[in-house]
């Protein structure tokens, strides 16, 4: 049986309802962000395949868009699919890490620097809150542009 990667659908929909209207570059990058599962490369890597001269240009570019930076929604969007899938499977971190071909101490610290709390306490206050915690920084960044 081979398994398809499908986007967040949640995660789109808090994005899509903070955000309607996106231009279509920004909304390429959520998008890719979230049918990737997070990351999709570095700043300077995307920016040269959308035809931007730097990774300043995008940085100004999602701002504008009042969207937080390329590698902040890539860590929301990581921490909201690991909690999700934690309490769909009852799955440790660790083992979500592992499975992602991912040092499970560096996905500890994402979480961390993404929420500021441990994986313990983003786990029990759950999926909806991380995906409420991120519409909080989408308006906040929106409110900065």
């Amino acid at each position: 049986m081979s398994r398809t990667r499908r986007m967040p659908e949640k995660l789109y929909s808090v994005i899509q309802a903070a955000r309607p209207g996106m231009q279509l570059f920004p909304r390429s990058i959520v998008e890719a962000i979230l049918l990737t599962e997070g990351p999709i490369g570095s700043a300077r890597v995307v920016a040269g395949a959308l035809g931007l001269g730097s990774r300043f240009q995008l940085a100004r570019l999602l701002k504008r868009e009042g969207l937080p930076s390329l590698h902040r929604i890539a860590g929301w969007v990581r921490v909201e699919t690991w909690v999700s899938a934690a309490e769909r499977e009852g799955t440790s971190l660790f083992r979500l890490a592992y499975r992602s071909h991912r040092h499970p101490s560096a996905c500890y610290r994402l979480v961390k620097e993404v929420t500021g709390l441990n994986w313990a306490e983003v786990r029990r206050r759950g999926s909806g809150w991380v995906r409420r915690q991120l519409i909080r920084e989408l308006k906040a960044a929106r409110s900065a542009s």
